[in-house]
């Protein structure tokens, strides 16, 4: 997070852009790492994401008349909000209107008027859930406006303004991540029920480190939604030979490896990438749970492989990454996160190995792609949350 200095910066930029003319409320949401369980969520399975500590800020005043205004800092574009109909207008904000929209229908009713702006330390289109963090600290910002959200209501409307004005087919783990996480812990949660139980993060003298390939992404411009399609139809195929199932991620390893040969090729590794990933994805919980941080490595690895020769969704970039990252002294193991086609790699690192490690690798990196990398070192974080500024 930022500290109080940075913020109080910000609150004058507000005054400068909207004027003084009553209190502002800052609220911040978390991006998020998914550790393990890569295009599971969608499929109905489990996903082991952690918030970090970077994220998006709002600072939202109660406003007289419309529009509601907004202002994004990172981009340094403005935006609106016209009101009663509200329109999908294909910049950043629409993720903005999406949560208005659809808050205002569900919860709210109408909801007044405002000035916004936006800040924070999170790389866009990185994989890192920028959009699920601006979608929340947008509910937050609407509460002080009058309009509150339960966490539950919050991930249904951030959904949906995902999947149904945006126009992302994404799962539900990036806004369950960001709204429920706790620190120092991991999420274990099942994408179909949504039962889920926090795991303390127990790994001793081991860091995570998140390298940004400097390549930015987009969903929408991406295969993304045609990943998701291959799925459905590899999902109804196989329940022709197996026996109706809700999700993917519901048929076990036997049960797939027997009836795969039925279905075309293309298929059969899609879903073979999700069904065993979800296997990952419980023994890695486990190692959680019994500190065995040799093991994780092991499958974060394997996770990689799997989203790289499997389900097709890295680049020459995350490959290089996570090649370089794998071959260095004390990295247990590390994968690309986030839905792929660009964004970043985690890498799980032993304490004593970090400094090493952030001294070769983006030198090295650069010499394979002409990239430059960025590298965080993260821990659990705390989910979105109202922020007290003194």
């Amino acid at each position: 997070m930022l500290d109080k200095v940075e913020i109080s910066k910000k609150l004058i930029d507000f005054e400068s852009r909207f004027g003084r003319s009553g209190k502002i409320d800052v609220c911040f949401a978390p991006g998020r790492v998914n550790l393990i369980g890569e295009h599971t969520d969608y499929n109905g399975g489990l996903v082991l994401p952690f918030a970090i500590q970077q994220g998006t800020y709002m600072l939202v005043r109660p406003s007289v008349l419309p529009p509601a205004r907004l202002y994004s800092d990172q981009l340094g574009l403005e935006a609106r909000i016209m009101t009663p109909d509200v329109t999908k207008k294909n910049d950043w904000a629409d993720y903005v209107r999406g949560v208005y929209l659809y808050a205002g229908e569900t919860v709210c009713g109408e909801i007044p008027p405002f000035d916004a702006m936006y800040f924070g330390d999170l790389p866009l289109d990185s994989g890192l859930s920028s959009s699920a963090s601006l979608e929340m600290a947008t509910v937050l910002g609407l509460g002080s406006l009058g309009c509150r959200l339960s966490k539950e209501e919050a991930v249904k409307v951030c959904r949906r303004a995902e999947n149904d004005f945006v126009g992302v087919a994404c799962g539900v783990m990036d806004q369950f991540a960001v709204a429920f996480a706790r620190e120092r812990n991991v999420i274990l949660l099942d994408c179909d029920t949504l039962e889920y139980r926090q795991i303390p993060y127990n790994l001793k003298d081991t860091v995570l480190v998140v390298g940004h390939t400097g390549v930015r992404r987009s969903l929408t411009d991406s295969e993304y939604n045609e990943r998701r399609r291959e799925c459905a139809e590899a999902l109804s195929l196989l329940s022709a030979r197996v026996g109706p199932r809700k999700n993917l991620s519901r048929l076990t390893i036997k049960e797939f490896e027997e009836a795969r040969w039925s279905i075309p090729d293309t298929l059969a590794l899609r879903a073979q990438h999700v069904i065993y990933e979800n296997v990952r994805v419980e023994e890695a919980a486990r190692c959680l749970e019994t500190g065995d941080p040799e093991t994780l490595g092991y499958l974060l690895n394997r996770s990689h492989e799997s989203l790289r020769d499997l389900f097709e969704v890295s680049s020459f970039e995350l490959d290089t990454l996570q090649e370089i990252s794998a071959a260095q002294p004390g990295v247990w193991g590390c994968r690309m996160t986030g839905a792929g086609f660009g964004g970043c790699v985690i890498s799980l690192i032993k304490k004593d190995a970090l400094e090493r490690y952030l001294g070769r690798v983006p030198g090295l990196y650069w010499q394979s792609t002409h990239c430059d990398a960025g590298f965080v070192v993260t821990t659990p974080g705390e989910g979105a949350m109202e922020v007290e500024v003194l």
